[in-house]
This record gives C-alpha cells, structure tokens and sequence, in this order.
C-alpha cells in the first residue's frame, strides 16, 4: 500500500477508507461504489473549474467537450493504469480489470476516499498531479489557446520580437471598470484596439483584433 500512497502523493490517516475504495463489489456488499459516486462528483467539480479557470476565452460548447475528455472511462482508465492501481483492487473471484471500467470506477473511488479523508484543497492538489498531463496537451492545443498567446508566437516567428500593450484609457460606471489598450508590433505600422471589463480582457481583445489585421496584411 505504501507504493500507493507514493503513486498518489497522499497517505491516509483512516486507512479504512482507502481499503474500502479498492473494494470492488464484486467482493462485498460493503464496497467502494458510493466511495466512487462522491469522486466522480469531486472530479467534475475540479475539471470544470480548472477549465473555466484557465481558460477564460473558451467558449462553453469546447470547454464541455474538453471536459468529457478528461473525465471519459478511457482516460481514466490510462491515469488508473500509470498508478498501478490494478495490483491493489480487490475483487470477486472471476472478476477482472481489463476490457471493462474498474479501474477509472476505482480512481474516482479513491478520490472520494482522499476527499473525506483531507478536504477539497487537498483533493484539488492531487488531482492537479494526477491530470497534469491531461491540462498541458490542451494548452499546446492550438484550439485552447488564447488571443495573447497565439499572437505572441505568431509575432515571434514572423517579426522576431513581441507585441506590446500600452493601456490608453481606463474608467468606471458605477460599480463597473473598463479598459481601453493598445497593441502594437513595432515592426509594423498596425495598431489594435481592445476593450473589456479588466485590463486582461481588454488585452485579449486587443490580441484578437491584431490577429485578424495581419491575416489582412499578408
């Protein structure tokens, strides 16, 4: 068990809920199946907020279909895989792991079991090991990636610099902000406006102005 707790980055204080995880019901009746429907809730939670979190300019058509990626029973099947935690699962005589969903049943089962055993930030931080390769495909994903950065790339490739923001105006209606930017290439004459409710949402917009400007220029 301790080569688990290794593979996860976590080590149970109430070791009853980690051998409860593992227990496929094929077992027991005493098994790990609410124990999974809480982790598949948690993970849910966690997917959908780190998405919306780190994506801001994703509209919600991508970030549900980039979501359903994650959290499919083939790749939790595979992060289930990378941990081993096959040599771990208890099950009913006849029962097996392969061709079937107990493993990524039994990765959202121990995550419920972290869950109550810690609390949500703890889960949060083992889940962002856990799926960390699964978030950096979809930033090298030129689909996920925002105005700023795709502009940035463009700009160094083509221009050999990057493009810069200068904030030209900044005001306040009642309790809401706005910012005004200005983008630009200094080794082109073209010159992008942007605004939005923050100065990075301004700068976004900016972005995303510039790009279509050099796909015109070209």
């Amino acid at each position: 068990m301790k080569d688990l707790f290794s593979a996860l980055g976590y080590s149970f204080d109430n070791t009853n809920l980690i051998k409860l995880a593992l227990t496929h019901k094929s077992l027991s009746r005493s098994n790990n199946e609410r124990l999974e429907f809480l982790g598949d809730a948690i993970l849910n939670l966690y997917v959908s907020e780190k998405l919306y979190s780190d994506f801001e300019e994703i509209d919600e058509g991508k970030l549900t279909r980039f979501k359903a990626s994650i959290v499919s029973r083939e790749n939790l099947n595979l992060v289930a895989e990378n941990l081993d935690i096959s040599r771990y699962i208890n099950l009913g005589k006849g029962e097996k792991v392969k061709g079937n969903s107990i493993l990524g049943n039994t990765l959202e089962a121990i995550i419920g079991a972290i869950f109550l055993d810690s609390n949500y930030f703890v889960t949060k931080e083992i889940l962002n090991e856990l799926f960390a390769k699964d978030f950096q495909k979809l930033q090298e994903n030129n689909e996920f990636k925002d105005p700023k950065s795709t502009l940035q790339e463009l700009t160094q490739k083509k221009f050999k610099s990057l493009p810069v923001y200068s904030l030209k105006e900044s005001s306040t209606s009642g309790e809401k902000k706005f910012f005004e930017v200005l983008c630009s290439i200094d080794e082109t004459s073209l010159t992008a406006h942007g605004k939005g409710n923050t100065r990075k949402g301004a700068e976004l917009d900016a972005a995303q102005y510039m790009l279509k400007l050099i796909k015109q220029d070209v």
